[in-house]
């Protein structure tokens, strides 16, 4: 899969309902068929979604509930599979499958989880299946805090090394001052560099419904940036722009990093805490890691070191105990002593599971200087 073309577009509550207090069906139709224009393309999609909330107060005909988590956490419970319902329906037109998702903060925090939420999204993108993901929030305390899912579109975008990041609001994008209040507020194109006096001029929420404001949108832009991931702000207002904004030609706010995602994972690798572990391998994985680019295979660990578990920092050397790299292990300690020396087509057979061919990724490794 080449993952420079991985968008990740997340629609917000405003978006999806058009300010009323239903999910307007027709819009998110709209939505859809951008994203099946997209998908035509040869882009990968991922759709976070808001709405679970204002789904449930649909369906239980706006009742008058008490201002409390409880209260919020009991309508996403209603309204999430009613939500998937109407994403199923439509993008069925177009004869996309989709497939749900459902996360917390802890599965992006915790390297475990994170590494089973990347499989499951890369499992269903090389399926040809749309990834539609929402904070858990019926179980979650996290997600009712203000614009979790700007976060979260963005934290995915991190998760899956993502070409673009598309959030989805009531405005065009951001603004140098509040555009209801001012005639003159004007949009700021394109932003390098997110400042404290960009962040004192992003506003607050401009709906009741959506539980996002602007500053979140610039927080999750400075998530992405920091991953060299670009993101842009736009209007969800005419969905068809989703298909300019890939190309950077629609109208929006554009966060650019300076940085490609790999030049800013391989600037963290090398920041990166001290390592848990040792991988050491025989000459032809010395060859072939230094001169050929390739990724650690099992076929070519001779012994290991430390206490580590999947995801961890660790460091290769050769018999010699010359460092040659390091980087991130898909396998932990325990997985990489049953499976040292063999071939990467007989990891499932001996440990009855695969998190992948190879040990540590070529993308996640850098080289020892």
């Amino acid at each position: 899969m080449n993952k420079n073309k991985i968008v990740v577009v997340k629609v917000g509550t405003s978006t999806l309902t058009r300010g009323t207090k239903k999910l307007d069906k027709a819009h998110m139709l709209e939505v859809v068929r951008a994203i099946a224009n997209l998908k035509k393309q040869d882009y990968k999609i991922i759709l976070v979604t808001s709405g679970a909330v204002a789904a449930g107060r649909e369906v239980l005909n706006n009742p008058d509930l008490p201002k409390t988590l409880s209260s919020k956490q009991m309508l996403a419970s209603v309204g999430q599979g009613k939500l998937m319902e109407i994403y199923e329906s439509l993008f069925s037109i177009y004869g996309i499958h989709i497939g749900q998702i459902l996360l917390t903060r802890a599965d992006l925090e915790t390297r475990d989880r994170y590494l089973n939420a990347r499989d499951a999204l890369f499992a269903l993108l090389d399926n040809d299946i749309i990834p539609i993901i929402n904070e858990n929030d019926a179980v979650s305390t996290q997600e009712i805090k203000v614009g979790d899912n700007d976060n979260m579109a963005a934290l995915t975008g991190v998760l899956v090394d993502a070409h673009m990041v598309i959030l989805l609001t009531d405005q065009k994008g951001l603004y140098d001052k509040n555009p209801s209040k001012y005639d003159d507020a004007k949009l700021i194109s394109k932003v390098d560099k997110i400042t404290d006096e960009l962040m004192e001029i992003a506003g607050g929420s401009s709906t009741s419904l959506g539980t996002g404001g602007m500053s979140t949108k610039v927080k999750a832009a400075n998530i992405a940036m920091k991953a060299g991931i670009s993101l842009v702000i736009a209007s969800g207002n005419e969905p068809s722009i989703i298909e300019s904004l890939v190309d950077e030609s629609g109208i929006g706010t554009y966060f650019v990093p300076s940085l490609s995602p790999m030049q800013a994972k391989k600037l963290w690798l090398l920041s990166a805490n001290k390592e848990q572990g040792y991988i050491y391998v025989d000459e032809g994985a010395r060859d072939a890691i230094l001169h050929k680019g390739s990724s650690l295979l099992p076929s070519g660990i001779i012994s290991v070191e430390g206490s580590f578990n999947r995801g961890s920092y660790v460091k290769i050397l050769d018999k010699n105990k010359e460092v040659l790299s390091s980087g991130l292990t898909r396998y932990s300690l325990d997985e990489i002593e049953k499976i040292k020396g063999h071939n990467s087509k007989d990891i499932e057979d001996i440990l009855g599971y695969s998190h992948g061919n190879v040990v540590i990724h070529r993308d996640e490794m850098v080289i020892a200087e």
